[in-house]
């Protein structure tokens, strides 16, 4: 499994991997599209990067989708990382993960920022932050709706 920047070849299976996430909202999967559509179709832009882990076929098994946090100095913000549901378990998030740290890292990144839902369904996610260095840095309570709350994970470089 190796990663590489994302590419429109890589759309139809990105989209299928966001589909098959069963704890998405069909809402974030729209919101999960839109921003792949926007890196693929405004070369110009640069809110949003993403890279792709792909397997020896040149398959997508998943992605990551990353961006500066406006009006900071060195924050970027987490907005996606999915892995193919069948595929999880091997190792290609904490892989997705580490290969984007490294870019912000060049990039002269301070702060790295996750936000996720409190809900049980999101427990893997919040693991997975903990698991790789992010520090639970907030929480507001009941803010996505009534019981979801919104906690952010913060990675310091």
């Amino acid at each position: 499994m190796r990663t590489r920047k994302t590419t429109g070849y890589d759309r139809a299976e990105i989209v299928k991997i966001i589909n098959k996430t069963a704890n998405l909202t069909q809402e974030e999967k729209d919101c999960a599209t839109e921003l792949l559509d926007i890196y693929l179709n405004n070369p110009l832009q640069n809110d949003y990067f993403f890279l792709t882990a792909i397997d020896e076929a040149d398959c997508p098994r998943g992605y990551v989708c990353y961006g500066p946090t406006p009006l900071t100095y060195g924050v970027y913000d987490l907005y996606w990382i999915l892995v193919d549901a069948d595929y999880r378990g091997r190792g290609i998030g904490a892989r997705l993960l580490g290969d984007t740290e490294e870019i912000l890292k060049d990039r002269g990144a301070r702060l790295f920022v996750a936000e996720t839902s409190g809900l049980a369904s999101y427990e893997p996610a919040r693991s997975f932050y903990e698991k790789s260095g992010f520090k639970e840095e907030s929480r507001i309570k009941e803010f996505y709706k009534p019981g979801d709350d919104l906690i952010t994970y913060v990675k310091r470089f």
